[in-house]
């Protein structure tokens, strides 16, 4: 009888020493940082010499870009000639009130978040702001830039918000990055300098 009370304390004694050495913080895995959920996404040119003088390309994806299906307005033509300031708006409007992600998730994360732009067929130039928000590396995020519309043409925008890049490069203005994943991929066809 004794030998069995023995072996049942043994037993329990091994029970617990492995419950309790087998869960430490040493265990516990590093976060993982989710890519933003984002149903608006709205970029508005203003001409810093005519504030009547804008230009707003949107995109809507009820269910979130993540799906890929969106749809895209262009509202405005760009003046040849004339400088414009960017506004972002970034929004998951399947939150009552709206959840603006701009400023809620991605600037306060900006060392996770590299915005890259391309233009094709449009004589668009941007520049990357001096006071524009510290991103990947000490690169600029992208959020604060300056637009100047060159000669009279027709051509298309993107704008990408990518999560995570494993590298970054702001020199060319426009952005480029490598790896990470896209919290969007959004182009806009038929944006005109007139």
């Amino acid at each position: 009888m004794k030998s069995t009370k023995f072996f049942l304390s043994a037993i329990i004694c091994m029970a617990l020493v492995t419950t309790f050495t087998s869960c430490s913080d040493d265990d516990d895995p590093d976060p993982v940082l989710e890519e933003e959920f984002i149903t608006d996404l709205t970029l508005t040119f203003t001409n810093t010499a005519d504030a009547t003088d804008v230009v707003t390309l949107t995109s809507t994806a009820p269910d979130g870009f993540e799906d890929g299906t969106s749809t895209e307005n262009i509202v405005g033509t760009f003046t040849s000639g004339a400088t414009y300031a960017l506004t972002l708006a970034i929004t998951n409007e399947q939150e009552n009130p709206a959840d603006d992600v701009l400023n809620d998730d991605i600037i306060p994360e900006a060392d996770e978040h590299f915005f890259a732009y391309a233009v094709n067929g449009i004589n668009l130039t941007m520049t990357r702001d001096a006071g524009d928000i510290a991103g990947p590396d000490g690169s600029k995020l992208g959020v604060n830039t300056t637009w100047v519309a060159g000669a009279v043409s027709n051509g298309n925008l993107q704008i990408r918000l990518i999560h995570e890049p494993s590298t970054v490069d702001d020199s060319n203005e426009f952005g480029s990055a490598t790896g990470g994943s896209e919290d969007f991929n959004i182009t806009w066809t038929g944006v005109a300098i007139l």
